[in-house]
């Protein structure tokens, strides 16, 4: 009887699980890659965005980055194109430019939504150019659903997303696995559209463990769900900024 009794508080605990937008897209990439955690400041000299996809919901998503953001000049990435091919979607992010202010005021909660798969490990393609080198990160898949009547205009600047957890003091505290400063954009930004119920998918790499904390995923102005993440103390150490949330 107590078999019985567990059984079924088990099966009612799953079926009263929030079934969310993102519960039915798979992610497609060879199943053999071998994949490694990030380093701190490891990025610093690579190529390629972290945006798999953006575009009407698709049950099956192959694991493909955009190279960039908007068009650069010619450098080592557009050289091994055949050696890419696999790994990197061929198209520029960027479909028109205008200002930030307009785009950003309307990438909030009440017109995105946000469902990080915070167990779920898939590799994060990059390119360091110099050295003519692909790496293969270990990383967390994120969706974000336009869920508005509106089409929305996401700027295309390497900063769109923040991860925050809750640090000793109980606040909310940014953490990058990169201790490089990014530049601004300027008022004027490069922009890709976002259609109602269409979606977009980006990878989030993971970060060397340590303590696990309670995290969230800030896009913009639109904040997902909380979730555990385990995070070196050296990495929140070592940051050379940070922000902090409500």
């Amino acid at each position: 009887m107590k078999t019985f009794y567990f059984l079924f508080v088990s099966l009612l605990i799953i079926s009263c699980q929030e079934k969310t937008f993102a519960d039915d897209i798979t992610l497609v990439y060879p199943k053999n890659t071998k994949m490694k955690i990030q380093e701190f400041n490891e990025d610093l000299d690579e190529f390629g965005t972290e945006i798999i996809y953006f575009g009407k919901h698709n049950k099956k998503i192959g694991v493909r980055y955009y190279k960039h953001f908007y068009p650069i000049p010619v450098n080592a990435i557009e050289k091994n194109d055949k050696l890419l091919l696999p790994y990197f979607r061929s198209q520029n992010l960027s479909q028109g430019e205008t200002h930030y202010k307009d785009m950003s005021k309307e990438l909030n909660s009440k017109n995105l939504e946000i469902i990080v798969k915070s167990n779920d490990t898939i590799p994060l393609y990059k390119n360091n150019g110099f050295e003519n080198k692909l790496k293969k990160y270990k990383a967390f898949p994120v969706f974000v659903k336009n869920i508005s009547s509106k089409t929305l205009k996401i700027p295309t600047t390497t900063i769109f997303s923040f991860l925050f957890f809750k640090n000793q003091n109980n606040k909310w505290q940014s953490v990058r696995n990169s201790y490089y400063m990014i530049e601004g954009y300027g008022k004027v930004q490069p922009f890709f559209e976002l259609k109602p119920n269409e979606i977009l998918v980006y990878a989030y790499p993971y970060f060397k463990k340590g303590k696990t904390h309670k995290a969230k995923v800030k896009f913009y102005d639109a904040s997902s769900k909380e979730f555990d993440i385990s995070i070196d103390d050296e990495i929140i150490k070592n940051q050379r900024a940070c922000y902090f949330i409500e």
